[in-house]
């Protein structure tokens, strides 16, 4: 067998796959499917498929990808079955990643047999010729076979339709034998459905042991104790030596994920850190190693103890820098190059701070290291490059922003990453950081100081960076440029339309490079979108987005109502609001009649939530908003026996007054106490129908819930709630779980009924101030979009116009800086960097709101009746 070079087999890969597709027999047919970073080729052969079945997995590592065309796809097409596989190396590569998800490692090609039959025999022929070393192992499925390389799983085929959760979530859709439609789910554990029986015998499987087993090493036992970090490469787990008790970490790595074209995996990637571990060895640069069972994926070291760099406070991560720099210039005096060095990538013990995950370390010189790296701390000469000490000194420099900003700042747009870091620096008034990262973040590598001389940079600039970072928070402007806010808000929704689907004149939004499905609500769907472009039009006084309104009204009006999905985010209650919405702003009757329908049907249904996102508060507050758009009363009086229900189920839980979770959200039934899964959003729909409809009681529950978080559901420094009652917490800046979305529910069920106290928001607000972070992502539900709607919310509140200004200047400063091209248009990312959409609480569309309301002086939230109102006000003629 001829193994190409690593950059030669994309191009040989593409010629093979070429060259079977000319051959293939009549009949069949074939085409590309997906697209970045996925990618698929396609054969269907000439017969007709089942909805569902087993389908056929076949794993392969990037290197066996030749094989593969040789061996493997041959025998599909001999027995005529359809099947797909990976249309690149780059997919193979990203597949056996987890960037698909870790369901999907290992699925190089999906094979669709048309009978259990046909299953049975092609598992035979491919075990006995596909035995890969390499090929990872495919989490969701059933081994089969003794090559571990096959594996099986129950599923959908194609075009059979989906289901959409109680929470909105959408799934393929399977039928079970008595005719019922049920989620199509790929977990990780290789369950399948209990109906479905396996047709061929499973094998064993394979990889690390179960997490709780004994480790045994050259006759040595290692007792796992703690889990410390698991992931679709393995897991980490604090231990002890069986023989003397000493503490140590296991690491476990499975066999062909994060494999490469050069012959690289997890497995791989393991031994060459026992290598550079053994180099190191008493140095005090790294942990010592114990133990390596190349076999098993093994690695034991010793445990130094400490936490992360990052998990400490600013001013002791600041402390530190000098040391990080000091301990990288160690490391290339052994002439060695980290090549992954960031604060997550440290310990700080109780002796030393220490050097971690050494997995793609390297020599100086070595000509072809292993090309990986973390966005934001890759040099611009990048993985391929030879090693140099150089690269490290540029990581570094993204370790002085991480360090300063409190934000690692690989969340920040890939595109002139470098010049974002140095921008929020100067953002804030952090010149000298500025600076300093600068420096290390030159171009032309030879320019960069070496680690030797940024350790003393770095302790003459100590004094310098300390009192910068103490005085950033207020270093800020209360202003910003009102012209950029408008133009950016407008190209966004521009942007919005290179998603844009279109028939027959109506309109939804879909990326089918990560859904197969077009999700409807308030929360990533076509309501949400259509929501905000009615937004954009008012706070503008435009009308550029009449017509994108209209195609969606009307593709949302044709949709049958969700069977399970009633939420307010996430299913017919938020549908009905944008319908209602656009049946008012266009005077289209047949709109308002399906925004009835809609919300008819979900106020009837006895959902299995009580919160605001996905259940029966969120249908409460909807028939508030149904009654600002509408004009009546009509919305509040149907979902009465939603209040009732959520009544019945208050209780408290260690003082606060709360509602267990839906399983299907949580399958603890926690009790959360945030704005869209707990308490506050609870409390703020109760506040707003009591209100409304003079319910005493219900005013009374909203305003004992609200209290109770006051009292018993903040953290100890009161700068934020508890995401449960058990303790759990999310970041302050949070709208879902945090203080942001808790101000949020306060103002509105104050505005709704005067139930909170100026007290309380008062001081809710001071802490919540003193804990804002320097960096966050763009979106509403997590990040700045939802900072800025809380924050123009309480520029209205006569203590806090001042400060409220300061912050609105300085978080559209920061969406400035966040925001970047696509196919010309502004935008902005999601929650993960790489994924752009157009959707209101997570897409790009939740900024773009946000600049606009704020342009505009506005000080009312997006999903508010005062709000929502006014968008579906027709404009004034002439």
């Amino acid at each position: 067998m001829r193994v190409p070079s690593g950059e030669q087999l994309h191009v040989e890969y593409g010629t093979a796959l070429q060259a079977f597709t000319a051959r293939l027999p009549q009949g069949w047919r074939t085409m590309t499917s997906g697209g970045t970073p996925i990618t698929w080729q396609e054969f269907s052969s000439p017969g007709t498929l089942p909805v569902q079945g087993w389908k056929l997995h076949v794993s392969a590592a990037a290197t066996d990808v030749l094989d593969l065309v040789e061996i493997v796809l041959p025998r599909l097409v001999e027995t005529g079955t359809t099947f797909k596989v990976a249309a690149d190396v780059s997919t193979v590569i990203r597949l056996n990643a987890g960037l698909a998800g870790r369901s999907q490692v290992g699925k190089i090609v999906t094979a669709y047999p048309v009978s259990d039959e046909v299953l049975a025999g092609l598992v035979d022929r491919l075990d006995a010729a596909w035995r890969p070393l390499r090929s990872p192992a495919v989490p969701s499925d059933v081994p089969v076979g003794s090559g571990g390389a096959l594996f099986v799983r129950y599923g959908a085929f194609m075009g059979t339709g989906s289901v959409t959760d109680t929470t909105g979530v959408i799934h393929p859709a399977l039928r079970t034998p008595n005719g019922e439609l049920h989620p199509d789910v790929r977990t990780t554990q290789g369950n399948q459905p209990r109906w479905a029986t396996l047709p061929v015998r499973p094998a064993a499987a394979r990889g690390p042991a179960s997490p709780g087993a004994l480790v045994e090493i050259d006759g040595v036992a290692y007792f796992p104790l703690k889990a410390l970090a698991a992931d679709h490469r393995g897991r980490v787990d604090l231990g002890l030596r069986v023989s003397d008790g000493t503490l140590i970490v296991i690491r476990r790595r499975f066999r062909g994920v994060e494999g490469d074209e050069f012959g690289n995996d997890a497995i791989s990637r393991l031994d060459n850190e026992r290598l550079v571990l053994l180099r190191l060895r008493g140095s005090g640069i790294a942990h010592e190693l114990v133990a390596h069972d190349p076999e098993a994926g093994c690695l034991v070291v010793t445990d130094g103890g400490g936490l992360r760099l990052e998990r400490f406070p600013a001013q002791r991560r600041l402390e530190q820098l000098p040391d990080l720099a000091e301990t990288v210039a160690r490391l290339h005096a052994q002439g060695l190059v980290h090549r992954d060095l960031k604060l997550s990538n440290t310990r700080l013990g109780p002796d030393a701070l220490r050097l971690v995950d050494l997995e793609l370390a390297a020599p100086s010189g070595t000509e072809k290291p292993i090309p990986v790296g973390t966005p934001a701390y890759v040099a611009p000469e990048g993985v391929h490059a030879t090693v140099r000490p150089p690269y490290d000194v540029y990581s570094l420099g993204s370790c002085i922003t991480h360090a300063v900003l409190g934000q690692c700042p690989g969340g920040l747009p890939q595109r002139n990453n470098a010049g974002r870091q140095i921008g929020l620096l100067r953002h804030y008034r952090l010149r000298t950081a500025a600076s300093l990262v600068k420096e290390c973040h030159s171009p032309d590598a030879e320019r960069r100081p070496t680690a030797r001389d940024l350790t003393q940079r770095l302790k003459d600039a100590l004094p310098a960076l300390q009192a910068e970072s103490a005085a950033a928070p207020h270093a800020v402007l209360d202003t910003f440029d009102v012209r950029w806010a408008r133009a950016a808000a407008v190209s966004a929704g521009l942007a919005s339309r290179r998603f844009r689907v279109g028939r027959d004149g109506t309109y939804h939004w879909g990326d089918p490079s990560r859904h197969a499905h077009v999700s409807e609500g308030l929360n990533g769907g076509v309501a949400g979108i259509l929501v905000s472009l009615a937004t954009l039009n008012t706070a503008l006084r435009i009308g550029q987005f009449t017509d994108d309104i209209r195609g969606a009204a009307e593709w949302l009006a044709e949709r049958p109502a969700a069977v399970k999905a009633h939420g307010l985010f996430t299913g017919n209650s938020g549908v009905a609001v944008a319908l209602a919405v656009a049946g008012r702003l266009l005077g289209r009757a047949d709109l308002l009649d399906a925004a009835r329908r809609r919300f008819e049907y979900a106020a009837s249904s006895r959902i299995l939530d009580y919160d605001l996102f996905s259940g029966a508060a969120g249908i409460v507050w909807a028939g508030r908003l149904l009654d600002a758009v509408l004009g009546t009363g009509w919305g509040s009086g149907l979902v009465e026996q939603q209040v009732r229900r959520i009544h019945k189920a208050a209780g408290r839980f260690d003082g606060v007054v709360g509602w267990p979770a839906n399983i299907e959200y949580d399958s603890s039934g926690g009790v959360y106490v945030g704005a869209a899964h707990g308490t506050a959003g609870i409390a703020m729909a109760l506040a707003g129908w009591g209100g409304a409809t003079g319910c005493a009681a219900t005013v009374q529950l909203a305003g004992e819930a609200l209290h109770s978080i006051a009292e018993h559901g903040l953290t100890d420094d009161g700068s934020n709630i508890r995401a449960t009652v058990s303790g759990s917490t999310m970041p302050a800046h949070t709208w879902c779980h945090g203080a942001a979305g808790f101000l949020w529910c306060l103002l509105q069920s104050g505005h709704a009924s005067a139930v909170p106290d100026t007290a309380m928001v008062e001081s809710i607000a001071t802490k919540f101030d003193r804990a804002m972070p320097f960096l966050a992502n763009p979106s509403m539900c997590h990040g700045v979009g939802g900072m800025l709607e809380t924050w123009r919310m309480l520029r209205a509140l006569p203590g806090h116009r001042a400060r409220a200004s300061r912050r609105i200047g300085h978080l559209v400063g920061i969406l400035r800086l966040l925001h970047h091209a696509y196919e010309g248009a502004t935008v902005w990312s999601s929650d993960q960097p790489a994924v752009v959409a157009p959707d209101l609480w997570v897409g790009f569309t939740g900024p773009a709101v946000q600049l606009a309301l704020a342009a505009n002086g506005s000080s009312a939230p997006v999903i508010s009746p005062d709000w929502l109102q006014k968008c579906a006000s027709p404009p004034a003629g002439p």
